[in-house]
């Protein structure tokens, strides 16, 4: 693992302590909280994947699948996706707004503000 990803994913668990990378690629956080009035669950495993400073990160996955509290799937969404985690997992279209990591990992883009800006997606809903 290089200094960027050690780094990375040192930051990540000081918010999420159970976070765990495999392959220096895949990052898993085992129970992701969901805002228990949109979801049909409180909360699930989020997966996404690491990337270097100059790639912007793209999407992550859920599991279990995630249906709204309404019963019905979410926009954006596709179920029975394989991560590097095994199969059973959903999938979320998402992007960052903004993807401007600094040398340090502590400022600009990161790992954390990606995953914490799941947040975001899952408080929609639809």
């Amino acid at each position: 693992m290089n200094e960027r990803l050690a780094a990375e994913l040192e930051l990540l668990r000081t918010v999420y302590p159970d976070a765990e990378l495999r392959d220096d690629l895949w990052a898993r956080i085992p129970a992701y909280p969901l805002p228990k009035e949109i979801w049909s669950r409180t909360s699930c495993e989020v997966a996404f994947r690491f990337v270097l400073p100059g790639q912007p990160p793209y999407a992550f996955w859920v599991r279990p699948p995630l249906r709204l509290a309404s019963g019905t799937m979410p926009q954006n969404y596709t179920d029975g996706v394989e991560t590097g985690f095994g199969p059973g997992w959903g999938q979320f279209s998402w992007s960052a707004e903004e993807w401007l990591p600094g040398a340090d990992v502590h400022r600009g883009a990161n790992m954390l503000r990606w995953a914490q800006s799941f947040a975001l997606r899952l408080a929609e809903g639809a």
